[in-house]
């Protein structure tokens, strides 16, 4: 189905409309205002996700709303939020134009937690459905608060405490790997860098043996040697200074928290930065490993390990959903192949759970057979919507309901940067002992693996 993107000046803060559109979409239709970071291949990924879900859905019949169809139509507007300095004003004017100018039915969209916590307040003010995608606890407590006044925000994806719970696994069972002689990586002297956002801060807190990331690291066999955020526009334009303290600490691996554009300078510098000076390692580079959103891309128009000058060889990157064809549901790899084959890029984090949101979205107005958002929210409450990312529900606040037994319902995914310049599946949450293909920083091809607990 052809596309059709419009690129219009918005009125408000400077920022851009991209509107997109399918060519079959005519008489009644359902508006959805996308805030995004448009400019970046963050935000393009996530609305690439939601138009593909938009085509399927306007191709099957659109969606019944009390006997009539209606398609859906997307508009998003650039909120450039990925960007080091979060222009949190941006998204605050995205909402509020999305909504007033373009009277928009629903919100789907919003990245950085500091830009969302600032939207929230506006799309009460207007009784809009919101879904929303950032990682802040802070957005379900919004409505815990006043759930009368705040009750049209629900979070599509896992909020920061859910997913330490499976991304503090990770590292863990990599450590026991090594005590178990099944790596040659050394990786107890740890040091943790959060990016310095809203969404970090209940794992880092206040930085040093009084994070709370510093205990934990710490109870399970790990000699925690610094955890602070780092800045997301370093002084000077380099990040040399950070990792010559972490060679002075004798830091072995490193953790990294980051969901903005600052991570191709600093994979380039840990690539770039002589190690000499740490006795740990003697003298090479730590593993490095974490959450890295700009590190789970690969494609035809944007490439990580090209962008790093393959400095990101050997980073173990974490991260949500099908971002390579991995069997998490029945809809994942279809998923995959699908966006794959349409975009020449294979899906970030966010995507899988941009993508199912007008999915049960569709289903809630369907089952309320109105477009009111005080009529669908009872309906989207009791969702229970299985995607490409795994099992969506929502709690009393409207946060992801995530439970961890037998198996998680939204399992956590890790990747790796390898000396062929792709992206290779490691391990999921499912089967946590379980590693696959692993290969050293240096390297070296250790192989498939499993730790004995």
């Amino acid at each position: 189905m052809a596309i059709v993107v419009v690129l219009l000046a918005a009125g408000i803060g400077g920022g851009l409309y991209y509107y997109y559109q399918t060519s079959a979409v005519n008489g009644n239709t359902i508006t959805v205002g996308m805030p995004l970071p448009m400019n970046s291949p963050i935000g393009q990924s996530m609305a690439d996700a939601a138009q593909m879900a938009v085509s399927q859905i306007n191709a099957a019949g659109g969606v019944n709303v009390n006997g009539t169809s209606y398609q859906f139509k997307i508009v998003t507007y650039d909120t450039e939020e990925a960007d080091p300095s979060i222009p949190i004003q941006n998204g605050v004017n995205a909402v509020t134009e999305l909504i007033t100018q373009d009277n928009v039915n629903f919100l789907i969209g919003g990245y950085r937690s500091d830009v969302v916590d600032a939207e929230l307040p506006i799309v009460s003010q207007y009784h809009r459905i919101y879904i929303t995608f950032g990682a802040d606890p802070a957005i379900s407590t919004f409505v815990q608060q006043d759930y009368a006044a705040h009750k049209y925000v629900f979070n599509g994806f896992l909020n920061s405490t859910s997913q330490v719970a499976q991304f503090g696994a990770f590292p863990v069972y990599l450590l026991l790997a090594y005590k178990e002689h099944l790596i040659p990586n050394n990786l107890t002297n740890i040091a943790v860098l959060g990016e310095d956002a809203a969404w970090t801060q209940p794992d880092i807190g206040s930085g040093g043996p009084s994070s709370p990331l510093w205990g934990a690291f710490q109870s399970a066999g790990f000699n925690p040697v610094y955890v602070n955020y780092f800045p997301l526009s370093p002084s000077g334009g380099s990040y040399d200074s950070l990792f010559a303290q972490l060679a002075s600490l004798g830091t072995q691996s490193i953790y990294i928290l980051a969901a903005g554009t600052e991570t191709p300078l600093l994979l380039s510098d840990y690539g770039s930065f002589n190690w000499g000076s740490d006795s740990a390692t003697g003298g090479v580079k730590p593993l490095i490993m974490g959450a890295d959103v700009m590190g789970e891309m690969e494609g035809s128009t944007y490439n990580y390990y090209t962008a790093t000058q393959g400095a990101a060889q050997g980073e173990l990157n974490l991260g949500w959903g099908p971002m390579l064809p991995v069997n998490l549901t029945p809809s994942s790899i279809p998923f995959y192949n699908t966006f794959n084959s349409t975009y020449s890029f294979n899906p970030i984090f966010e995507d899988g759970f941009v993508y199912s949101s007008f999915f049960y979205l569709a289903h809630a107005i369907e089952q309320a057979k109105s477009l009111s958002s005080d009529a669908i929210i009872p309906y989207l409450e009791a969702t229970n919507y299985t995607g490409p990312a795994g099992t969506i529900q929502f709690s009393a606040s409207h946060g992801l309901v995530v439970p961890l037994t037998p198996v998680p319902t939204v399992p956590g995914v890790a990747m790796q940067w390898q000396t062929d310049g792709r992206l290779h599946f490691l391990w999921v949450a499912t089967h946590p002992l379980q590693f696959y293909d692993y290969q050293t920083p240096s390297g070296t091809n250790v192989g498939n693996f499993t730790v004995v607990l």
